[in-house]
This record gives structure tokens, C-alpha cells and sequence, in this order.
């Protein structure tokens, strides 16, 4: 797993290295190399089940968008902002902190003032998300509320604040699959008490190693070229189901449209099977 300037400051050295490149990370979209293969979700994945469900089960017809200031936090904020529109709601605030930044109070002010019915945040990754969430909370806002970038195990983190919270993944520990409960029971097994909450992130990351191998097992070599042709025409069953690549180097995926719990465990309101990645690297 590897944040987007990571992966843009990393590209470059895989291209003149010449190696195949499988980006386990959920990010922004759009991102076209040769050798990069993604196989977690991009914004035409995950965004449209929470908004979705916030117009038409929710009545929401106003929009105030929250997020961090780099790559992932605008990136997602502005495919939601389009969907959004397209869908026939309205955006009444959109508002970004510095990826250090702790204090949101102005903008939740100005949220709270918006006469938004629903908000949707994008932030990077746990502190700010945690930060948020409980000064969202600590001011009273009770419309729905969707996460673009939290997990389960952030989510047990932030305790009964993350209650309520709608999430888009393409990963959660309750899918009722063989694949999956002997992945958790195996995961148990090896690690115990230090397990940390299997998610979005690490889920990919096992799946993105298999992957590989099953493309090097078609190809017959490791050779970089045999590789990146087997690619697409391989898959990996796993915890998240039957895993493969587009011929755009994205992957469709099964996605999970939950709401957190006290506990911060999260229940499936609706699943969405093999969700299109869209136009991501036509040119491919």
C-alpha cells in the first residue's frame, strides 16, 4: 500500500527499470503506465453507493463535501462533486484542511450553517479522519455522513463516534465466503491478538501478491513482457471474491455499501456485484 505522490514519485523508476507494478492502494483514479496494474477501487467504484443511497433512500438533495488537501482528498471530492450534480442534487460547500491539519471547527461551522442534508469527507488516511469524525460528532451534526477513506479498523478506533458512518468498500470481514473465513481463520491463527483489523488496504495487498504469481504461472518466466500480458487474463479467488484485470489495468470488483455500529464493526446495507472500474486508461 502506497499513498498517490508515493506511487506518481514511483513510476518513473518502474518504467526504466522495466518491472510489472501491482497498486494495492484505493486512490484517486486515472493513473496509466504500462507496467501499473491496480486492483483496488477507484472513485467510479466507491462513490456512487453512498450517494446513491443518501439520494434516493435518504431524500438528500444538499451536499457539503469535506476533505484533506493533496491528491486522494480532491481527486475523490471532485468525481463525488460530478456524480453528485449528475445525479440531480447540489454541492453547498466544499472545504479542505492541510493533510496536517486537526482543527476543523471553521469548516464544520460553515457546514452546520450550509443547510447541507448530507455530508461526504475525504481525508488522509486515520488521525485526520478520527479528528473529524469526533468534532463532527462533538458539534451535533446527525445527517448522513459518508467516509470515503475510512476502514473497519479505523472505525473501531474512533469508539462510538463512528457510529452512523456510511462506508463504500470493496472489503469488509463479514463476507459470507469460503475464501474469506479461511483467510480471517488463517490470519488468526498465524498473528492472534496482534491482528489488526483486515481491510480495504491489506486485503489487496495479499491478493495483489497471488495475483502476480498466477501471471507468472501463465507466462511460464518471470520475464517482464510475458508478465504483463498475462496479467489480464488471469484472477485470484480471495477474501474478496474472484479478483482480475481490465485490459485498462483496473479491476471490477464486488462493492459493500455499510454502516458502522457502536462497536465499530460494520453491517452491509446493500452489495453491488462486479462494479466497472469505467474509462480509467483507455490508451492501454
Amino acid at each position: 500500500m502506497e499513498t498517490s505522490a508515493a506511487r506518481n514519485a514511483g513510476l518513473p523508476i518502474i518504467s526504466k527499470g522495466d518491472i510489472p507494478y501491482i497498486y494495492t492502494s484505493f486512490y484517486e483514479g486515472k493513473s496509466c503506465n504500462a507496467n501499473l496494474f491496480v486492483n483496488a477501487w477507484v472513485p467510479e467504484q466507491q462513490v456512487p453507493p453512498i450517494v446513491d443511497n443518501f439520494i434516493k433512500s435518504q431524500g438528500a438533495r444538499k451536499f457539503f463535501l469535506i476533505g484533506s488537501d493533496y491528491a486522494f482528498g480532491r481527486g475523490m471530492l471532485e468525481f463525488a462533486k460530478a456524480y453528485i450534480e449528475k445525479s440531480g442534487a447540489s454541492i453547498v460547500g466544499e472545504e479542505y484542511l492541510p493533510m496536517e491539519g486537526s482543527d476543523w471547527t471553521a469548516i464544520i461551522s460553515n457546514l452546520k450553517g450550509s443547510g447541507a442534508d448530507a455530508v461526504i469527507t475525504s481525508t488522509a488516511g486515520g488521525a485526520p479522519n478520527v479528528t473529524l469524525t469526533k468534532q463532527l460528532r462533538g458539534a451535533g451534526v446527525t445527517i448522513p455522513y459518508g467516509n470515503l477513506a475510512v476502514d473497519e479498523g479505523t472505525a473501531r478506533s474512533m469508539g462510538a463516534d463512528a457510529a452512523g458512518i456510511f462506508i463504500s468498500a470493496s472489503y469488509v470481514t463479514s463476507i459470507d465466503s469460503a475464501a474469506n473465513k479461511s483467510f480471517l481463520a488463517a490470519m488468526q491463527k498465524k498473528f492472534g491478538a496482534e491482528l489488526r483489523t483486515p481491510n480495504d488496504l491489506s486485503v489487496p495487498e495479499y491478493e495483489g501478491i497471488y495475483l502476480y504469481r498466477a501471471a507468472v504461472e501463465k507466462a511460464g518466466s518471470t520475464d517482464t513482457a510475458a508478465v504483463l500480458a498475462a496479467l489480464p487474463e488471469v484472477s485470484f479467488v480471495g477474501p474478496r471474491g474472484t479478483v482480475s484485470m481490465s485490459r485498462q489495468h483496473h479491476a471490477p470488483l464486488t462493492m459493500y455499501l455499510g454502516q458502522v455500529k457502536p462497536d465499530g464493526s460494520v453491517t452491509v446495507v446493500d452489495t453491488f456485484e462486479g462494479v466497472d472500474p469505467g474509462e480509467q486508461c483507455p490508451n492501454l
